[in-house]
């Protein structure tokens, strides 16, 4: 039996900017693995923690709207960045975005006493500055480890790792899509190491799939004892 530590993160917006994207600035349809390892650091007032295991689950439907705002731009003229001018940019927002988090790992425990206590020591946000939220504790859930079944599939409460899917199965009003580049883990400041595929329900929604084992990527299927039923991907 495994302890998960749940809390829910939303806000109005949020923008989890593509890095493939350079005049528009577009965004992934859910928080990252990375901008949460860097909320995870941002409450303990750390480098982003990226030890331990996380799930992330869409509590609402992916909306997204674009919004021209005044960015600040950089003129590099003869070898000088000294120069700063406001320049229009279209900007895909995601639209009163509500995620729920699972991590276990050995942060936990201070994790769990902070977002409890509602407090952190840096400002905590979803994806840029501007959109800023509270961490919500829900609680700290038993889940157990799910052993391989054979084409048995399962209800996923979470986003999971296309490696470690084998077959979708159809859900009512479920609209599944697949986001791929998603940067996997951060090596340095601005630097960053491997991509994965993810599959997610846009509706907000579970996932039906037959699970299999993820070869190059690590997932983890756990099936919680507590709380609301279902299965979460840990990766």
């Amino acid at each position: 039996m495994t302890t998960l530590l749940v809390f829910d993160v939303r806000g109005p917006l949020a923008h989890f900017r593509r890095p493939d994207t350079a005049v528009t600035h577009a965004t992934y349809p859910f928080l990252t693995r990375t901008a949460l390892h860097g909320l995870l650091g941002a409450i303990l007032g750390t480098e982003p923690v990226q030890d331990g295991w996380a799930a992330i689950e869409l509590r609402a439907p992916v909306r997204t709207r674009a919004q021209q705002l005044s960015m600040l731009g950089k003129m590099y003229l003869d070898g000088s960045n000294t120069k700063t001018f406001h320049r229009p940019t279209a900007v895909e927002l995601l639209i009163q975005p509500h995620y729920r988090i699972y991590y276990t790992g050995p942060k936990q425990a201070e994790l769990a006493e902070a977002i409890r206590q509602r407090r952190s020591v840096y400002p905590t946000y979803l994806g840029v500055a501007y959109a800023l939220t509270v961490p919500e504790y829900v609680g700290e859930w038993a889940a157990d480890p799910l052993e391989e079944a054979d084409e048995e599939p399962l209800l996923c409460r979470t986003v999971v790792p296309v490696a470690a899917v084998k077959r979708l199965e159809p859900l009512p009003d479920a609209e599944y899509a697949r986001v791929g580049g998603m940067l996997y883990e951060r090596v340095g400041p601005g630097e960053y190491r491997g991509g994965v595929s993810v599959l997610y329900n846009a509706a907000g929604g579970p996932i039906r799939f037959v699970p299999k084992p993820s070869a190059h990527l690590p997932v983890r299927l756990m099936g919680l004892r507590e709380g609301e039923a279902g299965v979460v991907a840990l990766w």
